[in-house]
């Protein structure tokens, strides 16, 4: 059973992934014992996790594209099964509309990505078409989606004041490494994670941070459907005229509701994932982007029947995570 607790340390790691129990105790006012104890249960179970994931600069050190699948129905799921366990793959949803599987993938470089979408394609089961959309800019990521369980002034104790991204700092192959060992748990110990990957507490820490700054990564906190209260996740392909497809980007991922707003390059050039109580939600959107920009077309529109993975996280029917594969955001020497 979700507590009103569980569901405020939830938000609270969506905020700052890796608080002290100390501080949020004192925020929250429950002592530190009772909330590790809580999160290690919803952990334990599933239910949360805190995992590590492209940031808002990912771009400017690795190349990403989404990628719209068809498949024959007696091989779907052996399509879904190879890609869940193919590491390049880091979501893969079930969607409804003239395609099957919505994924997307990551690669340290333009030659990586070209071939994870050539050779694994070509040895997908079922697969019988794919439209490909590379991503070019984006405008909100998962990780800055919250719940809102907590009172506002909670939230502005643990907000982190904001900084400017610093760059200069490409990651290496200490990072990619620092960087899978939390994918099984992105609060693990600086302590632990440093003995993992063979360096000191201060290396894992200063190097985590440092590319957390730079904004190549992000520690996003995720939760099965049950912390959801029974939203629903859609998405809308548009086309967009040029000279405002930036401004209609931003402010579709200013939305409380938004967990994805992306420029991309394909048939269609924003992709935008939301988060509905009722379908009809989409519609009034569609009504006020007409108002906004009314050359803009809606390209094609899907629900989520059911994700099988996000961001490197195998989930079962009901969004609880039971495995990772980690997603390989970065190899050595990497550059675009």
């Amino acid at each position: 059973m979700i507590s009103e607790l569980d569901l405020k340390i939830v938000h609270a790691l969506q905020i700052s992934p890796r608080v002290d129990w100390e501080h949020l105790g004192t925020v929250l006012g429950v002592s530190a014992v009772t909330l590790a104890r809580r999160w290690e249960a919803l952990r334990e179970a599933g239910i949360a996790w805190v995992t590590p994931f492209p940031g808002p600069r990912y771009l400017d050190a690795g190349w990403s594209a989404f990628a719209y699948l068809t498949s024959t129905p007696a091989r779907q799921e052996e399509l879904v099964e190879q890609l869940c366990q193919d590491p390049a793959f880091a979501t893969v949803s079930l969607i409804s509309g003239p395609h099957d599987v919505l994924v997307d993938c990551y690669a340290s470089s333009h030659d990586e990505l070209i071939r994870t979408l050539t050779r694994s394609f070509a040895r997908l089961p079922g697969l019988v078409h794919r439209d490909v959309l590379f991503s070019t800019t984006l405008h909100r990521g998962a990780s800055e989606w919250r719940s809102g369980t907590l009172e506002p002034a909670q939230v502005r104790q643990l907000s982190a004041p904001a900084h400017p991204v610093r760059a200069g700092h490409v990651p290496d192959a200490l990072d990619t490494r620092l960087v899978a060992g939390l994918a099984a748990d992105g609060r693990m110990s600086w302590v632990r994670l440093g003995q993992e990957c063979g360096v000191s507490a201060q290396t894992a820490k200063r190097r985590i941070g440092r590319i957390l700054d730079a904004g190549f990564l992000s520690l996003r906190c995720d939760a099965a459907v049950e912390i959801g209260a029974g939203q629903r996740e859609v998405s809308l392909l548009l086309s967009v005229p040029a000279t405002s497809v930036e401004a209609i980007g931003a402010y579709l991922g200013d939305l409380p509701n938004c967990r994805l707003s992306a420029e991309v390059l394909g048939a269609a050039n924003l992709l935008v994932t939301l988060w509905v109580h009722h379908f009809s939600e989409v519609r009034e959107l569609e009504v006020e982007l007409a108002r906004r920009s009314p050359e803009s077309t809606v390209v094609s529109r899907q629900a989520t029947v059911r994700r099988y993975k996000r961001a490197g996280r195998l989930l079962d029917a009901s969004g609880r995570s039971w495995g990772t594969v980690p997603v390989p955001l970065w190899e050595a020497d990497v550059g675009r």
